[in-house]
């Protein structure tokens, strides 16, 4: 169960804004548990790696001259980038869900103007 500013996400009918929201917010939702899965995995392993360079416990690593952590801090980066990205991504969206919710309009047929006829055009003038 999810709930946004108060308002616990609920079944809409189906192909209604309602509907696609609260699709895009579990989609969103779940895309963010899954980078702070991966960015957690990633972290402990550069948190193991470094603590045994701290602790004096490295000495496989004494002479290397490619790295230690490699792409690891890079990735951790990336990861944490993406997962900044999808709150702000989920928060927009519950936004969007909460307002269209408590929105009086949602339940009156909203009226679509006419389409206005533009003015007739001035014939052009040739350039002598």
């Amino acid at each position: 169960m999810l709930a946004v500013r108060g308002i616990t996400l609920t079944t809409h009918p189906s192909g209604s804004a309602l509907d696609t929201l609260v699709r895009l917010i579990q989609e969103t939702a779940a895309s963010v548990d899954e980078v702070q899965h991966q960015l957690l995995t990633q972290a402990e392993t550069a948190s193991r790696t470094l603590d045994r360079i701290t602790s004096g416990r490295d000495t496989v690593h004494r002479a290397a001259t490619d790295g230690l952590l490699q792409f690891t801090g890079v990735s951790i980066d990336m990861l944490v980038a993406r997962r900044g990205e999808g709150i702000r991504l989920l928060r927009m969206l519950t936004n969007s869900y909460a307002d269209l919710r408590t929105s009086p309009e949602r339940d009156s047929p909203q009226q679509i103007p006419a389409p206005v006829k533009a003015p007739p055009r001035a014939p052009r003038r040739s350039r002598a």
